[in-house]
């Protein structure tokens, strides 16, 4: 396995490219959290584990956060968007076949926001997404980061998962302190076929528990392996 750093686009987005030692034909995204970076432990682990079975793996840094350049308070929906699409465009430029996009929290959003419209998404998983932001700006759960706050009401994110028709796996525990499991539910009313959603009992939002990330890491990698 080869882990190269990368920069790609306007703001220098900070990244990582895990390879397996054969050449795979599928690379994987990850999306971090808000408060989160490409460096987190479970991305670490999740571009390890999946290059044992021969999935490529991007993790990258969103704008403002980790090693990329950006204000981290100017965060916004629009922005973060930008970021995956450009980390598509890296993605493709590398040659892979097919393209697989792993979203947490917020950016579990956002993956759904940009896989409703861009094609180049073949599986999309999220983990503990919520699908009403306002809901999350009104218990303080997301505090300050008032361009984020504006820019939320530009986009609907039920309306998006209407709209995608790549596979979706939805993960959330249930036992999240912060984005409750009904949103989970939304989301997997209103997702096209072929879909899933599957509940960590007792897991909370980060998953910080090692058991409920490794059910959580085998679950995406088993319907990537699927999809892709």
């Amino acid at each position: 396995m080869k882990e190269k750093f990368v920069r790609f686009g306007e703001y220098g987005l900070a990244s990582v490219l895990h390879s397996p030692n054969e050449k795979a034909s599928a690379c994987v995204i990850t999306c971090h959290g808000l408060y989160s970076s490409k460096d987190s432990e479970k991305y670490v682990s999740i571009g390890r584990r999946f290059c044992e079975e021969g999935l490529a793996v991007l993790r990258f840094d969103f704008r403002g956060c980790g090693e990329s350049g950006g204000v981290f308070e100017e965060t916004s929906l629009t922005g973060r968007i930008e970021d995956l699409e450009l980390a598509l465009d890296f993605v493709e430029e590398q040659g892979y076949e097919s393209v697989g996009v792993m979203g947490s929290s917020l950016d579990g959003t956002v993956s759904i926001l940009v896989a409703a419209k861009d094609k180049r998404i073949k599986a999309l998983v999220t983990w503990a997404t919520p699908c009403y932001l306002n809901e999350l700006f009104r218990g303080e759960i997301i505090k300050g980061f008032e361009k984020l706050r504006q820019d939320v009401n530009n986009y609907d994110v039920v309306k998006a998962v209407k709209n995608m028709h790549c596979p979706i796996l939805i993960v959330h525990g249930s036992s999240d302190e912060q984005v409750p499991l009904s949103h989970a539910d939304v989301l997997y009313e209103n997702a096209n076929e072929p879909k899933d959603i599957q509940i960590i009992e007792g897991a909370d939002h980060r998953l910080t528990n090692l058991l409920h990330r490794e059910k959580a890491t085998e679950l995406t990698l088993n319907w990537f392996k699927k999809y892709l």
